[in-house]
């Protein structure tokens, strides 16, 4: 399967390479209007140092009209902000000028590339490169200059969009009259259309930390909820106009790597440590643009060994747990693949491929043709490379297309397989969605599961109704699982269920007298009843939340719920502790709050207290950071819950401490140590990147992990830790563009 796509896919040919000509760079540009801007073509490129003191800058008519989306939706921006936007044949040079009445109180700490910009002054560039309202890139630099990237599926902007890795120029300049940055985009970095004179969707942000104030041209609105959420408005765009005879070079990008590591377990702490074991590997990615519209990925002998450790969960419910893909490979363009509801019933969910066995060999075809986006991702699992293609390897395959069928319609499909020398698992299913009004929308999809066991053929579904503006709305979804609906490739937190679920909410922005820092509150209600296929009641959930946002990113939050359980059979919150069958009734009420997390000190915290299976249950959560400075931020948090089933109360806790040390915006650590009373075991990640250069890094990477004897006391000072794993990883990587 692997060697077919990867033939099929050099098929298709070399990418066409677009005229060169272009305007001459003494011609005069159109004066930039509200939702319109003529980029200005230059054959000098601009020194991207922050300086805008090049001529090309002062031919250049910038964009003035910016106005808030937060907090005062649709008024002009408290500070100036100047834009200018200009071209050669390789890149798109965008310069900002970004004045400030109070200089030296600009946020500027984040070092770290793909780190916490929003907790700094920081700026976004949204390229909408085919125009078709859904899909973007977007471009994140703060006022240090520091970097992020993201990739905006269908209007949809999450953490994980942020996982795509561009290679681009960005500097800034801090000075008595605010911050100026320069930015130069590769145009080989982005996918467009074929022709040779092209126009691009375009939106550029700024935002202004101290003030909580988030300033867009062209104007967007509320609409979808949030500032944030704003940006991911591609519908909303503006034009950039006038780009001409742009060169999309070879697109070919190669990314081997190296790695060493030595490795040292104690599985059974009655026997003493165990001799470290040594080894050493090599692999490489490879980025080919096929033509300009699609990209294929490979990648040979994939090792993750440097991506970051998981967050530590202890689960106290009867249902799986949801760890997020954090892998770059599987991550970038992770939109593309998205079908079912997220976190709960995934037909396809990344996080199963490669975790048990080694990753081979893989390749991946995303793109866009027309109406048509989607891609395929074909994954090669084993024992070891000796094993490709063999008995004992593993197939992961999976093909995802969408079409536009309306301005704000999509239909489209998505087949899984997983094959092994005796066993598949596949699926098929089908999702259309239709936007319309302000953030209104009608969402449905479902999905076939075939297996070579015929006892596990089963099917899911689910369909939503919203109608909502930005203040508000309300919605009603079904959701139907199979008892033994599990896709193979998917993710599935709980099987046989029949769900009808509803909720509304109200958030005006308000100003209320003697509370002026209150900018709007959230008025929000929920509940869902869930019976089994067979019709019987399992669960009844109802809840309801008022919650203030302040101006300055502070929030303050009461919310009341009330759950209903019937259980058919027990289970284990942990080994001694077990839930008898029965039906259960309970109510919890929390107070939750969060400080504005871009101050020097920031903090976050909640406690909820009520009924639990026949029980109680009280819960503490507390996070708390310090941002000394651009080079060191500490962040710590703890989460304990105390339980009482009726046989004496027992606790469940994890703690966790975490430090940022940056040295450069090329070399960063990270460091998180994490403990919880259930595995009593002490767990720290060391993790030091240092970018070599543009898109090429060197990790280092120390992982240990220590336990307490059988029955110790956690709290004894005399008690001892026994030492259980630890691991040491040197990884290489190189980035060779072609």
């Amino acid at each position: 399967m692997l060697r077919s796509l990867l033939l099929a896919a050099l098929a298709l040919g070399a990418p066409a390479v677009a005229q060169t000509s272009a305007p001459a760079d003494d011609l005069p540009t159109p004066a930039p209007t509200e939702r319109e801007i003529w980029a200005t073509f230059t054959d000098e490129a601009p020194r991207i140092d922050g300086h805008l003191d090049e001529l090309l800058w002062r031919r250049v008519e910038p964009v003035r009209l910016f106005t808030q989306v937060w907090p005062d939706t649709g008024a002009p921006a408290t500070e100036e902000t100047e834009a200018y936007v200009a071209y050669d044949h390789d890149n798109l040079y965008v310069a900002f000028r970004m004045l400030d009445s109070e200089p030296h109180l600009i946020r500027a700490k984040n070092l770290e590339r793909g780190g916490r910009n929003d907790r700094d002054d920081h700026a976004y560039i949204g390229l909408d490169t085919y125009r078709d309202g859904r899909n973007a890139y977007l471009f994140e630099m703060n006022a240090l200059g520091t970097q992020d990237d993201a990739t905006i599926t269908d209007e949809g902007l999450t953490i994980d969009s942020f996982s795509w890795d561009a290679v681009f120029r960005s500097e800034t300049v801090i000075d008595e009259t605010g911050w100026t940055m320069e930015v130069a985009i590769p145009f080989r970095q982005l996918r467009f259309p074929e022709g040779d004179d092209l126009a691009f969707g375009l939106m550029l942000s700024r935002t202004i930390n101290r003030k909580n104030e988030r300033v867009l041209w062209p104007e967007i609105g509320l609409d979808r909820g949030s500032s944030f959420a704003a940006l991911a408005t591609v519908s909303q765009y503006g034009v950039l106009r006038g780009l001409k005879g742009i060169r999309r070079g070879r697109n070919l990008e190669i990314k081997p790597y190296g790695i060493t590591g030595a490795q040292q377990t104690r599985p059974d702490l009655g026997l003493p440590d165990t001799e470290a074991e040594v080894t050493a590997d090599a692999g490489v990615d490879i980025k080919y643009g096929i033509s300009s519209n699609l990209t294929m990925d490979l990648t040979v002998n994939t090792d993750f060994a440097q991506v970051e450790a998981d967050n530590v969960q202890i689960n106290l419910s009867r249902f799986g747990l949801f760890f997020p893909e954090k892998r770059e490979f599987f991550l970038e363009r992770s939109g593309l693949f998205e079908h079912g509801n997220a976190r709960s019933t995934q037909t396809f969910f990344s996080r199963r491929i490669g975790l048990t066995e080694d990753i081979l060999a893989g390749a991946r075809v995303t793109g866009q043709v027309g109406p048509f986006s989607g891609g395929v991702l074909n994954i090669e699992t084993g024992p070891g490379m000796g094993d490709l293609f063999g008995t004992q390897s593993t197939n992961n395959t999976v093909a995802r297309l969408r079409t536009d069928v309306l301005p704000r319609a999509t239909v489209g499909g998505i087949v899984t397989n997983l094959q092994t020398s005796d066993r598949f698992n596949r699926a098929a299913g089908v999702d259309g969605q239709v936007r319309f009004g302000a953030n209104s929308l009608v969402d449905a999809w479902a999905t076939q599961v075939w297996d070579s066991d015929p006892d596990l053929n089963s099917a899911a579904g689910h369909a939503l109704v919203q109608l909502a503006t930005d203040e508000v709305g309300a919605n009603v979804a079904f959701t139907s699982v199979g008892s033994t609906y599990a896709p193979a490739l998917g993710f599935v937190r709980r099987q046989d269920m029949r769900r009808v679920a509803g909720g509304a909410f109200y958030r005006p922005l308000v100003s209320i007298p003697g509370l002026p820092i209150v900018r709007r509150l959230a008025i929000q209600t929920e509940g869902a009843y869930i019976t089994g296929q067979d019709g019987e009641v399992q669960t009844t959930e109802l809840g309801a939340e008022v919650r203030a946002d302040l101006y300055r990113r502070d929030v303050v939050g009461l919310s009341v719920n009330r759950q209903f359980e019937r259980l058919e059979v027990p289970f284990a919150i942990r080994e001694d502790e077990i839930v008898a069958p029965g039906d259960y009734a309970f109510v919890q009420a929390g107070l939750q709050g969060e400080t504005d997390s871009s101050r020097p000190l920031f903090a976050s915290g909640g406690v909820a207290t009520g009924g639990f299976f026949g029980g109680t249950r009280t819960d503490l959560g507390v996070n708390a950071g310090w941002r000394q400075s651009q080079h060191l931020v500490l962040e710590g948090g703890l989460n304990h819950s105390v339980i009482d089933l009726g046989n004496g109360s027992f606790s469940a806790t994890v703690a966790s401490l975490s430090a940022l040390t940056a040295f450069s915006r090329t070399l960063f650590g990270r460091t998180l140590v994490q403990y919880d009373n259930f595995s009593q075991e002490l767990q720290a990640n060391v993790r030091l990147d240092w970018i070599h250069t543009p898109g090429s890094d060197l990790f280092v990477v120390f992982n240990t992990a220590y336990g307490l004897e059988d029955d110790a006391d956690p709290f004894d000072p005399r008690r001892t830790l026994s030492f259980r794993d630890r691991v040491a990883i040197v990884k290489l990587t190189y980035l060779v563009l072609i």
